[in-house]
């Protein structure tokens, strides 16, 4: 595309051309915008106020000078992003090298037509054209991303208050859950209980997914006892695992102190927990187990369920992956959840892994530093 040259300013550094009226008037004829300065730190003051496109250099005048006057234009932050074109002859050309050491730095050697100036000025514009329009694609593409997460996050946030109440209505009628005499009836409970379950996390996930896409997640480490937080989290998922004739065994005794955020390994037990009763069948069994090293606790959630496909393991748990696939009662999730745990585990300066085979079970992983007084 050809470059309408009536759209580019050019700054001409006067004080390095031998003849600089020579040169501007052949930019003039070509109907460039022409800027001059004396030296660096009128460019600046001049760039402060109308950036130019470019900047023309001769550095055959004074080579060392001029070349030092190159580096002062890159170093300093006004000038450093303007593209550069040297003009030097070739008693010159071995200061070349040095000089293009920086970005968006061009040279032309005398003599040259006026012609071949012409084009070598408009060939560096081709680029500075395409990477203005890749930096505002950028931009734009941004404002989307941005516009994108925050309406999940006002969606999660509105959405978690009315989920939050049918969950409160959901755990008084299980207090009194014998009185229901149809099977019909308690069955259908139990789903509606099971789906409000999943829709509530689902809804945590994506708050906290949000908030760590935004750079808003900050970890707020402590020293606390991880035994009591397992018991917790499991005692959550009790009776949705019962409802899926599923045992789910605590093996975890004792007091294991560890230092880091309550509230996002909470989380990634949930996440943990709630998919091992999604893989898992009917008269299975999720066990809960934990061990000990010299600066590590090693939490394991292993089921006896469908497996995670070989093909699916090498991308599971890989950035920017978010695979998702259908539990044994054909439950959906989003993938969110694992990309979550293994964030949270990472910030929390632990490590999340897995290994699993399909048809016998899977087993999640992760360590956390223990506390200070704990080793």
């Amino acid at each position: 595309m050809p470059v309408d040259n009536s759209k580019y300013i050019l700054l001409l550094i006067t004080s390095s051309f031998k003849n600089p009226q020579k040169i501007k008037d052949i930019l003039l004829h070509a109907q460039f915008k022409i800027l001059e300065a004396q030296d660096e730190k009128e460019a600046a003051l001049i760039a402060q106020h109308t950036p130019p496109d470019m900047i023309l250099l001769d550095i055959d005048k004074s080579a060392k000078e001029n070349v030092s006057l190159l580096e002062k234009f890159k170093k300093n932050k006004i000038t450093c992003t303007f593209p550069v074109l040297l003009i030097a002859s070739k008693n010159n050309e071995s200061h070349i090298p040095e000089c293009l050491v920086y970005d968006q730095v061009d040279f032309i050697i005398k003599p040259f037509r006026p012609q071949e100036l012409l084009i070598r000025i408009q060939h560096q514009l081709s680029f500075l054209n395409a990477e203005r329009v890749i930096r505002r694609q950028n931009e734009k593409l941004k404002q989307t991303i941005e516009a994108r997460d925050k309406l999940y996050a006002i969606i999660a946030h509105d959405l978690r208050a009315p989920i939050g109440t049918i969950k409160m209505v959901n755990a008084s009628i299980e207090s009194q859950k014998e009185r229901i005499k149809d099977p019909g009836i308690l069955k259908l409970f139990e789903m509606v209980n099971e789906t409000t379950e999943e829709a509530f996390n689902l809804l945590e996930n994506l708050l906290r997914w949000t908030r760590n896409q935004n750079g808003k997640t900050k970890v707020y480490a402590s020293s606390f006892n991880i035994i009591p937080i397992i018991r917790q989290v499991i005692s959550l998922f009790t009776s949705i695992a019962n409802a899926k004739e599923i045992r789910l065994n605590n093996h975890t005794t004792g007091q294991y102190y560890i230092y880091a955020d309550e509230d996002m390994i909470k989380t990634v037990l949930r996440n943990l927990i709630s998919n091992a009763i999604k893989f898992t069948y009917a008269g299975g069994q999720i066990d809960v187990s934990l061990q000990e090293t010299k600066d590590d606790i090693k939490v394991s959630i292993t089921d006896n369920g469908k497996g995670i496909p070989k093909k699916m393991q090498a991308y599971l748990l890989k950035a920017n992956q978010y695979i998702s696939t259908h539990g044994t009662h054909n439950e959906k999730g989003s993938g969110l959840g694992l990309i979550l745990c293994r964030d949270f585990i990472k910030m929390n300066k632990g490590k999340l892994t897995f290994t699993s085979q399909e048809g016998v079970g899977t087993s999640f992983h992760f360590t956390v530093p223990k506390s200070i007084e704990s080793r």
